[in-house]
């Protein structure tokens, strides 16, 4: 069944996320920044970033707080948020578009996420408002 919104490239983000070798992560954190990476576009779950770390579910998750100071999910719609930060400031996307692209649970989701992370709405920082001073 095709879909009638846009899809969109293979993630660039704009902030791209920190060089794991330069910040001395373990590899399997590494791996499964790489998959955050290769898949912003799809569902994922903690099973598969601790399957791409070879690691149990329950080590793996403290392994990545520990190294990257927020936990799998945390740091996934983190980089998701950022994903939809250059969508939007390419312009002509919209956001109900941006937020399923990035598999958000629906647009109330992706807002109040965006919002959380930023300080201000995806239609406001799409119109090129900065985000308030936290």
């Amino acid at each position: 069944m095709a879909s009638n919104h846009p899809t969109f490239p293979m993630p660039i983000a704009s902030a791209p996320a920190p060089a794991p070798a330069a910040v001395g992560w373990p590899r399997a954190v590494v791996r499964a920044v790489e998959y955050i990476e290769q898949h912003l576009y799809e569902p994922v779950c903690v099973d598969q970033l601790a399957a791409a770390a070879c690691m149990s579910r329950f080590h793996f998750a403290r392994t990545f707080r520990a190294h990257t100071g927020s936990s799998p999910m945390e740091y996934l719609r983190g980089r998701r948020i950022a994903q939809a930060q250059r969508l939007l400031r390419e312009g002509g996307h919209k956001v109900c578009h941006v937020a399923s692209a990035l598999c958000f649970f629906d647009q109330s989701h992706f807002v109040r996420s965006f919002r959380r992370a930023t300080g201000c709405t995806p239609a406001t920082y799409a119109a090129g408002a900065q985000p308030r001073a936290a």
